[in-house]
């Protein structure tokens, strides 16, 4: 089991010194995220692949990728945009595969609309089928796939156990569990109990299909994404349940402050290393 940070701690600096940033705070692992604000679509093309991976060699980390999200969408119902986001996921995995990336997390595919039930499910359909063909390029490459379970309710991948529809329906595919994610989801669904929830969830049904792990933490309300510790979240019972399914991949604590880098790294990294006794 290794514990990381992702390039994003570091958001106003290059992503050359972002990298460098995060690892002088000595993570197992780092999540780098192929999006704004360190990179813009197909500038990951110009990002000098060898040094990546030389700095990360040098270091001894592994490395994970999280693909691009912001403004794409594989189940726009819009054609020009559901192809820009399918290419834009194809350049992620095709990066991800030069870096020698473990995996690659992709965000599900949303439909604005939620509670229209046709419309929705409709869109959901063209969603896994341009995920289908983003699973069939990831395994030419040779990178692993991994959806995230998102903590809006018009997204594809809101109930944490859903997941196993997608995985059971596209072979190969795995799971990114975000636990901040599925804590809102199961406080605005008025779940009670939201952390052994989810424990449950972890044990009777994802099990073996959890590819990578992000960890951060919150109120319940809004996607603070806090160090361990500063929020509501009681994370034992969850820790508990990924080391009764055996999880041993990466555990990426997926936090920010723009006030607050590098202490927010060291305190998230030190907080999680405590939790999972690395």
């Amino acid at each position: 089991m290794r514990i990381g940070l992702p390039t994003t701690l570091f958001q106003e600096k290059s992503f050359e010194k972002a990298l460098e940033n995060v690892l002088r705070l000595k993570p197992d692992c780092v999540e780098v995220v192929l999006d704004l604000p360190h990179f813009l679509p197909r500038k990951e093309n110009k990002v000098n692949v060898k040094k990546i991976k030389d700095i990360l060699s040098q270091k001894n980390v592994e490395c994970s990728v999280h693909s691009s999200f912001y403004e794409f969408n594989l189940g726009s119902v819009y054609p020009d945009r559901r192809k820009a986001a399918l290419n834009q996921t194809k350049e992620c995995l095709r990066f991800a595969s030069l870096i020698e990336a473990k995996v690659v997390t992709v965000h599900p595919g949303y439909f604005p609309i939620w509670n229209v039930k046709r419309l929705f499910e409709k869109a959901k359909k063209t969603f896994i089928k341009n995920l289908e063909e983003c699973l069939r390029f990831a395994l030419d490459v040779g990178v692993q796939l991994s959806l995230e379970n998102i903590q809006s309710k018009y997204f594809f991948f809101y109930r944490l156990e859903d997941g196993l529809k997608f995985v059971h329906e596209l072979e190969g595919l795995g799971l990114t569990l975000d636990i901040g994610h599925a804590y809102i989801y199961a406080c605005e669904n008025g779940i009670r109990k939201p952390e052994n929830y989810i424990a449950n969830v972890i044990e009777k049904k994802l099990k073996k299909h959890i590819f990578h792990v992000h960890l951060h933490d919150n109120f319940g309300v809004k996607d603070n994404h806090l160090p361990p510790g500063e929020g509501k979240i009681n994370f034992k019972p969850i820790v508990q349940a990924l080391k009764n399914i055996g999880y041993d991949r990466q555990i990426i604590v997926e936090v920010w402050s723009p006030e607050n880098q590098a202490s927010f790294g060291v305190k998230g990294l030190e907080t999680a290393r405590k939790l999972f006794g690395c």
